[in-house]
């Protein structure tokens, strides 16, 4: 009673944060899809610390007008670039300039240097980066509209592996449901007790399952002719952010930028004006949503 319960809870949540969560000025997934593959395109093109931290604020510039609820993805973000500086610190001993010296530790001991930090510092600013852009595509563009744009032959394997993506989180709420359950009775909750939480958290994903076949198959999954509901249709704004991340991924291809090793010279050099154009056009979904809310107050008013 006690999961179901929050199983309900948690979905009217979720409903609640997808109506209070602001529309995207920008529609259209492939423009979204564009802009993706473009900062992605310039995360790992060039390690250049300053262009790291000019893309990052774009980035989250972009991504904060179109935020839902609780950032988790920047969390991990944050998680996935701290833990490469510790690996590098910790066990590469190369580098001139000496952070520490530790005793002769198994496997951490010795000296630890800054250019170690910084390599690790580059490789995570690389994952935080990365994790944002996905972060930005899944708040701006739904599942269905990415699997939509798939061909014939991938539409079924495209939504075998949505559905499949979206079941793993509720199976994770479903099994700290079973367990604050079983809490509350004042049973155990260690690794004995495991077959009493693996049975009712196969049963439930079990019913989950069953539930998103009803619905696929309510909704005409399988048939030989695809239908759209709401075809895909273009905006000005969708020309812009199409246009500008095309642009940006071009002259990302064409600065042909040098990648930074703190190992030989710990000073990055000036990024060129090239990859800095091209980062600033990534901006443009943050400006267009600026132009659109002041019309909007504009209306209002």
């Amino acid at each position: 009673m006690v999961a179901r319960c929050r199983r309900d809870g948690a979905i009217a949540g979720d409903w609640r944060a997808q109506l209070e969560a602001p529309r995207p000025v920008i529609r259209n997934p492939l423009a979204w899809c564009a802009w993706t593959l473009a900062a992605l395109g310039a995360t790992f093109m060039d390690r250049n610390p300053w262009l790291q931290g000019l893309l990052l604020l774009i980035l989250v510039n972009v991504w904060l007008p179109y935020r839902r609820g609780r950032a988790l993805h920047l969390r991990l973000g944050l998680m996935l670039g701290v833990i490469p500086v510790l690996f590098s610190v910790a066990l590469s001993r190369f580098g001139e300039h000496l952070i520490v010296t530790l005793p002769a530790i198994p496997i951490v001991g010795g000296r630890w240097t800054w250019e170690a930090a910084l390599f690790g510092a580059s490789s995570g600013a690389a994952l935080l980066l990365t994790v944002i852009a996905f972060g930005v595509l899944q708040s701006t563009v739904r599942s269905a509209d990415l699997i939509s744009l798939l061909p014939p032959l991938l539409y079924r394997a495209g939504t075998a592996f949505a559905l499949s993506v979206a079941f793993a989180p509720k199976t994770v709420s479903s099994f700290h449901a079973i367990v604050e359950a079983r809490q509350l009775r004042g049973q155990r909750s260690g690794w004995r007790s495991s077959p009493a939480i693996l049975l009712p958290l196969l049963l439930t994903a079990l019913e989950q399952a069953l539930q998103y076949g009803e619905s696929l198959d309510a909704r005409g999954y399988g048939n030989r002719r695809r239908s759209r509901y709401r075809p895909i249709s273009w905006a000005a704004s969708d020309g812009i952010a199409l246009l500008s991340a095309g642009i940006a991924l071009l002259l990302t291809l064409a600065a042909h930028p040098a990648s930074y090793n703190p190992y030989t010279n710990i000073v990055p050099s000036a990024p060129s004006i090239l990859s800095v154009i091209a980062l600033l056009l990534l901006a443009a979904p943050a400006a267009v949503a600026v132009i659109a809310r002041e019309d909007h107050a504009a209306d209002r008013d």
